[in-house]
Parts: structure tokens; C-alpha cells; sequence
């Protein structure tokens, strides 16, 4: 296996299985005709549809409501935006 694959595929000191790029990107350019550049610019969400793999769902109230509840406005963030009443 040559050194990009293994990158490409990860490795046990990443911390992780890693990720196959190799063969996702086999399946847009060779599966699908695309050329590199019309590959890299998909979302993920856009690969699995052309691979005809279905989309994630999407995000429904109560959903929504968990997500306000987590990150309520008005408080700082890590970046420290959101803040009321500061400069922007």
C-alpha cells in the first residue's frame, strides 16, 4: 500500500478506523464520471445521494428545541460571539 493510501485510510496512532477516501473518491470519478474537481466540491450529503445511498433526516422540532436548549442566545460562545449587548 503506498503512503497516501495509508493516510488516506488513517492510521491507528490517528485514534481512529480512519476514513477511505481512496475508495469514495474511486466511486465519484470512476462510478459516477465526475471529475476531481466536481467530486471535492460536493457535500457529503450530496455523495451519498448520487451513490444512491438515502439522506440523513431532517431536523424536526424537537430537534430544534434541543439544540435552542443547548445553545440558548445571548450567552459568549468558545469564539465569543453571541454576547448581548457587545460590539460586533
Amino acid at each position: 500500500m503506498s503512503g497516501l493510501s495509508q493516510r488516506a485510510q488513517g492510521s491507528p496512532s490517528s485514534g481512529g478506523e480512519g476514513f477511505d477516501w481512496v475508495s469514495l473518491v474511486q466511486a465519484g470519478v470512476r462510478g459516477l464520471g465526475l471529475r476531481p474537481a466536481e467530486f471535492w466540491a460536493l457535500t457529503p450529503a450530496e455523495l451519498a445521494l448520487m451513490l444512491g445511498r438515502a439522506a440523513p433526516p431532517a431536523l424536526g422540532r424537537a430537534g430544534l428545541v434541543d439544540l435552542m436548549a443547548a445553545f440558548p442566545d445571548g450567552q459568549a460562545g468558545h469564539d465569543g460571539l453571541n454576547t448581548k449587548g457587545g460590539d460586533a
